[in-house]
């Protein structure tokens, strides 16, 4: 299992003996501060593109939302029209059993039932 330790600001020992090792100076704190400030930056950036995007989301879909509600409408009223000499089936045991069968086939068919 992987283990995750958190970050700390503190300078690494181990760091600091590779650093030295290798001959190279420890980045200044000005270059630190720098790259801090890009890394914000960039989070800020990333965090108002995801603002932005959930925004369009969020009006496109209230934009489309009374075709898709119009639509879902007529779909079932049609299908209530077209129901109705077989309501007494669909609430019997038969229409039941019947539909269960239909459900099975149904699983069967796209594969949901195989061992992975």
């Amino acid at each position: 299992m992987l283990t995750v330790t958190p970050m700390s600001n503190e300078i690494d020992e181990r760091l600091l003996a590779l650093f030295a090792g290798a001959q190279e100076t420890l980045p200044g704190a000005e270059f630190m501060q720098s790259f801090l400030a890009r890394m914000q930056r960039a989070r800020r950036r990333q965090s108002m593109r995801r603002i932005a995007l959930a925004v369009a989301l969020g009006a496109l879909a209230a934009w489309i939302m009374p075709s898709v509600l119009a639509t879902t409408a007529t779909v079932v009223h049609v299908v209530g029209e077209q129901s109705r000499p077989y309501g007494a089936l669909i609430i019997s045991p038969a229409g039941w059993a019947i539909s269960m069968l239909i459900g099975f086939l149904v699983l069967l068919r796209t594969g949901a039932l195989r061992r992975r």
